[in-house]
């Protein structure tokens, strides 16, 4: 089983194996402090969400084993991993799955050469298939863009509902989106089908960034591998809070605090009185609801049901 991997992933466990042989392998590298670097940060593979999609959305839509699809997996890894160490250092995080950042460790420099090395070496293993290629760059962009709004809209307490799911819709639904399509791609399903598995991502993804920052505010360090208030703390105005402002009782006395900097704690335990969480739960049933009935496309198989309850966990890991 790779490190990382639960239940949902069981199937393909042999398959995360390789491609975190892989990872490696397209990591080497000639120059020894690079290679530190770069060993430090695949030292932390979180739970291979973006891989495990791309192969069991290959799987699922009939395809046999093939050395294509883990290449792709491990590249979406890889970028992934990347702009992760590129986020640390934007939002001058401390720690990132358990350990000190990169950038903490070795410094800004050295992370953002290690990320870009990423990237390179990432886009490296599509080189067999040009059409992913242009999307996975396109993919960069949508990216890129969501990011600057994201920057311009720190600390800003009056963003709305539209301009946060604009914001996670670009940084994490995308890249999600576009791995199930990829997965669709590999197997050379139908247009309609990669089309449907693309939207499958996309509501995966909302929903995915959406439960992550509802366990930024009710989670816990060991859940989430990070300091629980830590968005707040950064100026990053995140769904829970955009609705907790909007409580008729206590939404100006949450945002006054907020404004005047009292403590994350205190902060925490207003937006706890109101029903932002709750709300929030009901809309990641909803992106849920509707990731599953995009999964309907796909024939039955034990394929198709590792991406259910993949999806259900969205929902079960807020418990």
């Amino acid at each position: 089983m790779a490190e990382g991997a639960t239940a949902w992933q069981d199937i393909i466990a042999d398959d995360l194996v390789e491609v975190s042989r892989i990872m490696r392998e397209a990591t080497r590298d000639s120059n020894p402090e690079l290679q530190e670097v770069l060993d430090y940060a695949l030292d932390s593979p979180g739970k291979l969400v973006r891989p495990s999609m791309i192969l069991l959305v290959c799987k699922a839509c009939g395809a046999v084993d093939d050395r294509d699809v883990l290449n792709y997996a491990a590249s979406a890894e890889l970028v992934h991993m990347a702009t992760l160490i590129h986020d640390d250092i934007n939002d001058e995080s401390e720690y990132r799955r358990g350990k000190m950042a990169t950038y903490r460790k070795y410094g800004v420099k050295k992370a953002l050469t290690t990320g870009d090395t990423m990237l390179v070496k990432a886009m490296a293993l599509f080189d067999s298939n040009p059409e992913l290629l242009r999307s996975i760059i396109a993919m960069g962009s949508s990216l890129a863009d969501s990011e600057f709004l994201q920057y311009n809209h720190k600390y800003n307490l009056d963003i709305s509902e539209e301009e946060y799911y604009q914001v996670i819709s670009g940084k994490t639904a995308a890249f999600l989106s576009e791995c199930a399509r990829t997965g669709a791609i590999a197997s050379k399903a139908s247009d309609d089908v990669k089309k449907e598995m693309a939207r499958f991502g996309q509501l995966y993804g909302m929903a995915f960034q959406i439960a992550d920052d509802l366990i930024d505010l009710i989670g816990t360090e060991k859940i989430s591998g990070k300091t629980p208030m830590r968005d707040l703390s950064e100026g990053v105005i995140t769904l829970p809070t955009i609705l907790a402002i909007r409580d008729v009782k206590i939404g100006n006395k949450i945002r006054t605090k907020i404004k005047k900097g009292s403590s994350l704690d205190e902060i925490r335990e207003l937006i706890l009185q109101t029903e932002a969480v709750d709300d929030c739960k009901l809309i990641i049933q909803d992106y849920v609801d509707e990731a599953m009935d995009s999964l309907k496309v796909l024939p039955d198989s034990k394929y198709r049901d590792s991406l259910m309850e993949m999806t259900r966990l969205n929902l079960t890991r807020l418990n």
